[in-house]
């Protein structure tokens, strides 16, 4: 017996997690999407022989490995576990330490390069194996949690709480306030943003220990492909190059949408994955949660919009790591504050990316999203300048580069808004920062048989945080309807 209709708003990664989930536990489901493809930010595309990966740089397992087999993506995805997270290189002082999965190894090589700094270094990289083994609310949404569950985990967390409390402060304040030399604060400054808890760098550094973080063999696509494949053979059916225009109202009760067509879509339950001020403030027109949600507006940080600068390189770079964070470059703007240093992705170990002989080059820089959005007819031109700036700023680094480049693609915040509706560019919602640490409700007051998913409900954003978000939203509509949540969808019987 199918119990009744859900639409849900998106198709990124949460609105097919909570699709599949969904389709499960006997729901008839829709999702609206208003890019031509589903996937949301976590895509790739090709230009001409080359693939631009547009999301995971690498992919969070442990814990959050049961959510990728419940959903059906790995397998068949196969995954290559994570030798090295980054190389990091001084442009200036020609220096460089790479930060490797064998923890011991890399606590002794940045203690080498900062040996005042070797007891925190060695107290860090011992408690990111501690924090590595507590497991986060995976398997179970926050919100159906009674206090025994709270208290069972506090009782486990007992001989750590040390840690978490020298190590609960941003990572800018832990440089500033407990490192000494300026090589290890030059490291771990390019390996988080500042506002970061320095607990999310432990939780980092103890999966690349353990051999939980990995990247998918094919990339992003890959990835997506698998989950979209999935929700497809559950029996879901999605409404792509579809915009929202309203969601339906009555008597307290959301009833469905209204498309901008006119196009009015009737549902017992309503799900959106879009950012939470486009939701609020232009879908609900303010009339839910819009204080709550405004005051989170003006206190939280969002993450920075950014340029996505890819070229395909008609050489290997064999000789150079897949990460690479070059610091103290000539500062490079974009449309935004000069950035004092280059993240590059070399996608070197992946063939499937380039001809023989070739690779793809990538860097992302922080950017202003006003500053695009005012471009006005001169939008393609600042892109080509900006195309030539960057490609000559990572030719000082990568000599050669330059002169090889066959491709470039160029992606703006205007980008990641016109197709995936990332609100100011934001592409993963809140910059990760004490906010993580902050539940943030699925519903809104006054507002019955509405959910919210995704990054902009799970601070600290990403892949694993957004299919988690979209199977927890499912698990709280079950508990709401009195019924049992089912997870197994490797036993439901797929459509036909």
């Amino acid at each position: 017996m199918r119990n009744g209709k859900m639409v849900i708003v998106g198709g990124g990664l949460a609105g097919l997690s909570a699709g599949c989930y969904a389709c499960v536990n006997d729901f008839d489901v829709t999702i609206v999407e208003h890019n031509l493809s589903l996937g949301g930010v976590c895509t790739a595309w090709h230009r001409g022989a080359y693939l631009v990966d547009g999301c995971i740089h690498w992919l969070t397992g442990g814990p959050f490995m049961e959510i990728y087999r419940e959903l059906g993506i790995i397998p068949p995805l196969e995954v290559r576990p994570l030798t090295e997270f980054a190389t990091y290189r001084h442009a200036r002082d020609e220096w460089s330490v790479s930060i490797g999965g064998d923890l011991a190894a890399t606590a002794n090589a940045l203690c080498r390069l900062a040996p005042e700094d070797a007891d925190e270094i060695n107290r860090l990289f011992e408690a990111a194996d501690h924090v590595a083994a507590v497991s986060p609310p995976v398997a179970h949404a926050p919100e159906l949690t009674d206090l025994a569950d709270r208290l069972r985990d506090l009782w486990e967390l007992r001989h750590d709480l040390g840690t978490f409390a020298h190590f609960h402060k941003p990572v800018g304040k832990w440089i500033d306030e407990d490192l000494k030399s300026p090589r290890s604060r030059a490291v771990f400054a390019r390996l988080m943003p500042p506002e970061t808890p320095t607990i999310f760098l432990l939780m980092v550094l103890g999966y690349l220990g353990r051999g939980w973080l990995s990247r998918p063999i094919g990339g992003t696509a890959r990835f997506r492909d698998a989950l979209v494949h999935r929700y497809h053979a559950l029996g879901g059916v999605a409404l792509v190059n579809t915009t929202v225009e309203e969601i339906l109202v009555s008597e307290g009760r959301a009833r469905g949408v209204r498309l901008t067509d006119g196009t009015m879509l009737e549902a017992d339950v309503v799900v959106s994955t879009s950012s939470v001020p486009e939701t609020v403030f232009r879908l609900l027109a303010g009339r839910y949660g819009s204080s709550e949600w405004s005051d989170r507006m003006e206190r939280w940080k969002m993450f920075r919009p950014i340029v996505l600068a890819s070229y395909g390189v008609a050489r290997p770079f064999d000789d150079q790591p897949s990460t690479l964070i070059v610091d103290a470059i000539t500062p490079l703007a974009v449309g935004g504050p000069p950035q004092e240093y280059l993240y590059l992705r070399i996608y070197n170990e992946e063939p499937s990316f380039a001809p023989p002989g070739h690779t793809v080059v990538q860097t992302m820089v922080e950017t202003d999203y006003d500053w695009w959005a005012t471009r006005g007819s001169s939008y393609q031109h600042e892109k080509d300048v900006i195309a030539d700036r960057v490609a000559t700023c990572i030719d000082r680094y990568l000599p050669g580069m330059k002169d090889a480049v066959k491709m470039t693609d160029i992606a703006t915040p205007i980008t990641f808004w016109r197709n995936a509706r990332t609100w100011r560019g934001a592409f993963e919602g809140w910059l990760p920062s004490s906010n993580v640490f902050t539940h943030v409700p699925k519903t809104l007051p006054g507002l019955d048989r509405f959910y919210l998913a995704g990054q902009w409900v799970e601070p600290g954003g990403g892949v694993p945080m957004a299919t988690m978000s979209g199977r927890h939203a499912v698990e709280i509509i079950c508990a709401a309807q009195g019924r049992p949540f089912s997870a197994s969808l490797g036993e439901h019987q797929v459509a036909h």
